[in-house]
Formats: structure tokens, C-alpha cells, sequence
């Protein structure tokens, strides 16, 4: 502690004002007249600066307590929120345990329990096309063998086709497109869900079928449709009326005289820039087209894209979109390893993409 009665200017912080105080240092005077004057101040004051000292020291004791508590407890929040990012790492470490647990199981969990959904609303919905296939009027007033093929037909709809949620989403995409494209023909409706579809979304829609028994299920449901084929189906419709066509799982079916008349026949009935929306099991995948297609046996042959290209094109459509589609389910393909070198790795997902890619193929034309 300096020995000079004097300060030049203030202190600076608890310490410095602790020490003039506590020493009663003060100003310096400036003159001789004032040294006398603050001389004889002091000593008329003493008494009240002596209360002042004391009580400015109490305060500055007052602010190092506080200021010594302060920093214990700041000491005691750092070690509390220490610990506590501590244990959060330790709860996080286990979390991400438990989760990565989960995420191994939850994918079986899962498509275990939309397997049973999908199998129930199957056979939900086989046996409410059955009870309908026995209590509808024929359409046509037909009787006989032709009565039998379709219930056996409509089975193997119900049993190839999957359910009915199923086929409706797999017709979004088709709906998307026939709303600024309206009206549109269902060629080959069947059960008749895009039709619904285009009924919930106010599109004007209109389906033919051969198989008397799903149009006559399609009238009880209050949806448009007639019994007809390709390409019977055309006759009574004007040139140029129709915005977008869907084949959907058609052209499988037809001979090739029949097929060349869907597109010639497409053609004529569309509008310029009209649609036409063809989905039809790949042809270029073994797995379908050595196998999956022929467990229908209504099926003829698997219809090449680069046929359907061709016909299209020269029948007066440009190509807008054309692709593989709804792949099979994951584990129907050869495994590929991590260690395996990018040789093996190329190999296996070129005999993958060969042997099996995926089930349909769509393709979207345009008239031009």
C-alpha cells in the first residue's frame, strides 16, 4: 500500500476503492488557498467522513462477499452442468443402443404386419367381389360357359392382381395425368379402381371390360362402364373427344391384329396432345417374362418397349415417358456384400438388373 495521501484520479475496481478508502486517501489540492481551505473542511467533517469511510467500507465488504458467493455458486452450476452434459452423453450413448436395436427390427415388424393387413384386406375383399359376382344381374342377359369363364377370370384377378388398395395406388400416377386431360377411358377396367378414383377426384372417366361379371359389379357400384374390347370399344366414339386413354395391363392380352388397332385406334379418337397410358408386365426382366407372367394363363406374350415404341411411334405418338416399375421385394435379388471387390459388385447388380428388374413397365404416349 503507497504511502502518499494523494490519488491522481480514481481507482479502478473493489480493490482499489477498498485501499483510498481504508487509507482516506484523497485529491491532491492545487494551491496554497485551497490546501487551507481543505484543511479546515476536513476538520469541521471529520466525524461525517469517518461515518462515510466506514459505511463506503461495509459496502465494499458487502460486494466482496457477494461477489465470493457469486462465483461458489458459478463454480457449482459448471460442475452441476458438467455433470449433467456427462450424464446426457452417457443417456445418449444408450438411446442410440436402443435404437439401432430397434431399427434392426422394426423393417421385419413391419413388413410382417402389412403382410397380415395386406392378406386380410384381401381376403376382405375376394369375398366381397364373390358375395357381389353371385347376387349381380348379368349385363347382357348371357348364360353358360361364358358366365363361368368370367367367375374363373375374376379369380384370377382377385388372386394375381393384389387388393384393391394396392392397384389404387398404383394408379395415382395415371390420375395425376387424366385430370388436365378429361374425359378418359379405362380400356380393360376390371374391378374398376381407377374409375373410382377418377369418380372421388371429379374426373370424367369411362370404362369397357369383356368380363360381363366385373361390369355388372361396376354398375351396382354406380361407375360408367360397358362390355367391349379392342376394338369394339371405339366404334361410337367421335374423332378428336377423348383428352387421355389408360391401358393399364391390357396389351398382354391382345393379339397383335388387336393391339395394332388399340394404337390406331387411340390415335384417331384423341385429341391433339391427347394421352395415351399403357402399363404391362416388363418384358425385359427374365424373372417376369421366364416366369411371373405366365401364372395368368389369359396372358399371350410380354409386349417388348421397344415394340411399343415402335407401334406408337408410327401410329403418331411421341414418346413422353417410358420406364421400369414397382420392383420386386427387397431380398428377391442377389445379396451384395460389403468386402466383396467392385468386379464381383458390378457383376452381381448387372445379373440383378437383368434378371430382376422390376414387374411393369409404363409408358405414357402423346398424340401428336
Amino acid at each position: 500500500m503507497s504511502d502518499d495521501p494523494y490519488v491522481e484520479g480514481p481507482p479502478s475496481g473493489q480493490e482499489g476503492w477498498s485501499e483510498v478508502w481504508r487509507a482516506d486517501r484523497r485529491y491532491k489540492p492545487g494551491g496554497m488557498l485551497q490546501r487551507m481551505l481543505d484543511g479546515l473542511l476536513r476538520r469541521g467533517t471529520a466525524l461525517d467522513r469517518d461515518r462515510q469511510r466506514d459505511f463506503n467500507l461495509v459496502i465494499l465488504d458487502l460486494l466482496h462477499d457477494i461477489r465470493s458467493d457469486v462465483e461458489a455458486v458459478r463454480r457449482d452450476l459448471r460442475a452441476d452442468f458438467d455433470a449433467l452434459q456427462r450424464d446426457m452423453k452417457a443417456a445418449d450413448q444408450d438411446i442410440a443402443r436402443d435404437v439401432a436395436g430397434l431399427r434392426e427390427l422394426l423393417p421385419f415388424a413391419v413388413r410382417r404386419n402389412d403382410a397380415l393387413i395386406a392378406a386380410l384386406d384381401q381376403k376382405i375383399e375376394t369375398l366381397a367381389v364373390r358375395l357381389r359376382d353371385v347376387t349381380n344381374p348379368l349385363v347382357e342377359g348371357e348364360a353358360g360357359s361364358s358366365v363361368l369363364k368370367d367367375f374363373v377370370y375374376r379369380r384370377l384377378e382377385d388372386g394375381l392382381r393384389g387388393s384393391g388398395a394396392e392397384v389404387r395406388e398404383a394408379m395415382e400416377p395415371y390420375l395425376a395425368l387424366a385430370r388436365e386431360r378429361q374425359p378418359v377411358l379405362d380400356i380393360g377396367c376390371g374391378r374398376g379402381e381407377f374409375l373410382e378414383l377418377c369418380r372421388e377426384a371429379g374426373v370424367d372417366a369411362y370404362g369397357y371390360d369383356t368380363n360381363e361379371r366385373s361390369v355388372a359389379d361396376l354398375k351396382k357400384r354406380g361407375l360408367a362402364g360397358s362390355l367391349a374390347g379392342v376394338p369394339e370399344c371405339f366404334q361410337r366414339i367421335d374423332d378428336g373427344s377423348i383428352g387421355s386413354i389408360l391401358a393399364a395391363h391390357v396389351v398382354e392380352h391382345l393379339p397383335a391384329e388387336h393391339l395394332f388397332a388399340l394404337f390406331r385406334e387411340a390415335h384417331r379418337v384423341l385429341r391433339s396432345g391427347g394421352l395415351l397410358m399403357i402399363e404391362t408386365p416388363n418384358a425385359e426382366s427374365l424373372l417376369v417374362s421366364a416366369s411371373e407372367f405366365w401364372r395368368d394363363p389369359t396372358h399371350l406374350a410380354p409386349r417388348h418397349p421397344a415394340a411399343l415404341t415402335l407401334l406408337a411411334s408410327e401410329h403418331g405418338f411421341d414418346v413422353d415417358d417410358i420406364r421400369a416399375i414397382h420392383p420386386f421385394p427387397e431380398g428377391t435379388a442377389l445379396a451384395v456384400d460389403a468386402g466383396d471387390a467392385p468386379s464381383i459388385r458390378r457383376v452381381v447388380e448387372a445379373i440383378n438388373e437383368r434378371l430382376f428388374g422390376p414387374q411393369d413397365l409404363r409408358m405414357i404416349v402423346r398424340r401428336r
